[in-house]
């Protein structure tokens, strides 16, 4: 499987950071396809030296991609497959969805000389440049990797290492200020030019619920850090307590029920993931346990459940309205909000159509890679 992006990198202006980080670090061995660690060194150098640098491989709306950046691409794709443990030994052999090895490294890296482009055409077509904050931002990018390097020329020697150089660490870093100022334009910074019905229009086939619930636990944890269950006697009490929850939710007569429920779930639940979402949880099919899930999708918004039991114990759920600045439970610890990736995927769309509108022509020496010769030892 090729690389998955959660968020894609034209969204980030630190890519380069990744690179020094270790993103493209040569892995030395592949986990074969009987799960055990087979030696298999990719020859990088060669594979490199075998084509002068400036030979052009691509030219997209005039302008030319040349080896030096589209191998650049073709190792950092490469060596991610190799971290993850995916098994190369013949560059034509199929991966898991059918395409050749060179087919599926050569198609990112391409998708990632096109988008490149697609984002700087679709800047000029929003009439929009780098500004002056994006070109000091840039510059204060390189600096800082100059100061963790120990010198510029410790960093160009390590770039050089990861088949980089200054030329790409700042066209990398202009994409990506451009790409995030393409979609400021378009969407606002998290998204928040779209409105609560866009959104909801948007991902009306994605299946998303939001509910709050009561959670008492019957389980305990031993000294080894195990989850136990509880003794049939304190399970019984568990229960009891959650008797008496659930007829005082039955009984309230207000008018803010809302505020009522989180002054009971704050008092009582055991969720350990309450204090992380005090707002309610934000999911889709399968994110939950079956039990947790088809009673939501069993209650309309603004009801609350009778005591569910699920393995880890009692509850009371609340279904409420999706918040759309909410962070979808797929997505827990990121910080994004079902808002922003709505805008973002709108984005990619915008992307695509601009990439489509690129004129592309693939050079014979692009035409002609075999990476079975390029990276023999």
């Amino acid at each position: 499987m090729l690389l998955k992006k959660v968020i894609a990198v034209l969204l980030c202006t630190v890519m380069t950071a990744a690179i020094l980080a270790g993103c493209g670090k040569t892995s030395d061995k592949i986990t074969g396809d009987n799960g055990a660690t087979e030696a298999k060194k990719f020859n990088y150098a060669a594979a490199y030296a075998a084509i002068d640098p400036k030979t052009v491989m691509l030219t997209i709306n005039g302008e030319d991609v040349t080896w030096e950046q589209l191998y650049y691409d073709i190792y950092t794709v490469t060596n991610n497959l190799a971290n993850q443990g995916e098994s190369i030994t013949d560059w034509t052999a199929l991966n898991s969805d059918n395409v050749s090895y060179q087919d599926a490294v050569l198609n990112e890296a391409f998708n990632i000389a096109l988008q490149s482009a697609a984002v700087r055409y679709g800047a000029k077509e929003l009439k929009l440049a780098l500004t002056k904050e994006n070109k000091a931002d840039i510059q204060a990018k390189w600096d800082a990797q100059v100061s963790a390097a120990g010198g510029e020329a410790a960093l160009l020697s390590q770039l050089r290492a990861q088949y980089s150089s200054k030329e790409i660490f700042n066209n990398t870093n202009e994409v990506g200020a451009l790409a995030q100022d393409c979609f400021k334009k378009l969407y606002g910074e998290k998204g928040d030019k779209l409105s609560d019905k866009e959104i909801a229009d948007y991902t009306a086939n994605d299946g998303y619920m939001m509910t709050k619930h009561i959670l008492m636990l019957t389980t305990t944890t031993d000294e080894n850090g195990k989850s136990q269950p509880v003794s049939d006697t304190d399970k019984a009490a568990v229960y009891q307590k959650m008797q008496d929850i659930l007829a005082k939710l039955k009984a309230y007569k207000g008018k803010d029920f809302d505020t009522y429920f989180d002054s009971l779930m704050h008092q009582y639940s055991e969720d350990p993931g309450l204090a992380t979402y005090p707002d309610g949880y934000l999911f889709q099919s399968g994110d939950m346990v079956s039990q947790f899930e088809d009673t939501t999708k069993a209650l309309e918004i603004g009801r609350f459940s009778d005591i569910i039991e699920t393995s880890y114990g009692y509850h009371i759920i609340y279904r409420i309205p999706v918040d759309y600045n909410a962070t979808p439970a797929s997505y827990s610890g990121s910080g994004y909000s079902l808002r922003f990736l709505t805008a973002y995927n709108m984005f990619i769309s915008v992307i695509n159509n601009w990439t489509s509108s690129l004129n592309v022509t693939k050079s014979a020496d692009y035409q002609a890679l075999d990476f079975n010769k390029l990276f023999a030892n």
